[in-house]
């Protein structure tokens, strides 16, 4: 019994440790560019899920090397594609120099699995509105500590400052294990349900 409340003891001690270390840490946030494209963290460096459904289903599985080299090299092209045509994308968040989480966004064309969801209202470009594809903190233990909320912020400021007049994404409720994340970070950040895919997911959307 005195070993195990230790053991807990040590455990509450390293954890507080942690987020006293997180709450101190000095965070930068970078425009991806053709210099920091491979910067984007795994496994969304080699993730296709929305850019090409042909490789969806061997993006849902174990990649061997080969193939995620090859995989990055296909999303870092559309990151320099998508830059030359629409502008700013996406963005990266370090802390001392390591990307802990990024944020990917455009027009929601450039997303060709977004059929997938079966949203009608999403299947052609509304002019001057902008999707989220993915908002990801990489590591558990860089989570609750707002930084999703920082890349929020710079992705509205971005894309106000370019005039466009909203932003949308899909988000979920009952888990943070989805690509732009949990309902609750954009519904705090003033966004409202556009549409209710299911039970789960909802498209939503801030005016800008």
């Amino acid at each position: 019994m005195f070993q195990e409340l230790l053991l807990r003891y040590r455990l509450h001690r390293q954890l507080r440790e942690n987020f006293e270390e997180i709450d101190n840490m000095k965070v930068s946030i970078k425009n991806i560019t053709r210099d920091n494209v491979n910067d984007i963290p795994e496994p969304c460096r080699s993730c296709l899920y929305w850019e090409n459904p042909s490789v969806l289903e061997q993006s849902r599985q174990e990649l061997q090397q080969k193939e995620k080299l090859k995989h990055a090299s296909m999303k870092a092209a559309w990151f320099l594609k998508t830059l030359e045509e629409f502008g700013n994308c996406g963005k990266i968040i370090y802390t001392e120099n390591k990307p802990i989480g990024y944020v990917q966004y455009s027009t929601s064309n450039r997303f060709p699995n977004i059929k997938e969801y079966g949203v009608k209202k999403l299947r052609t470009a509304e002019e001057n509105v902008a999707f989220i594809s993915c908002l990801y903190i990489r590591e558990e233990k860089f989570r609750g500590k707002s930084l999703g909320k920082k890349l929020l912020n710079e992705v509205i400021i971005d894309l106000r400052k370019r005039g466009f007049k909203a932003v949308e994404t899909f988000a979920r409720r009952s888990s943070t294990n989805n690509p732009s994340g949990p309902i609750g970070l954009y519904l705090r950040k003033g966004f409202q349900v556009k549409e209710e895919i299911d039970l789960d997911f909802a498209l939503v959307r801030l005016d800008l």
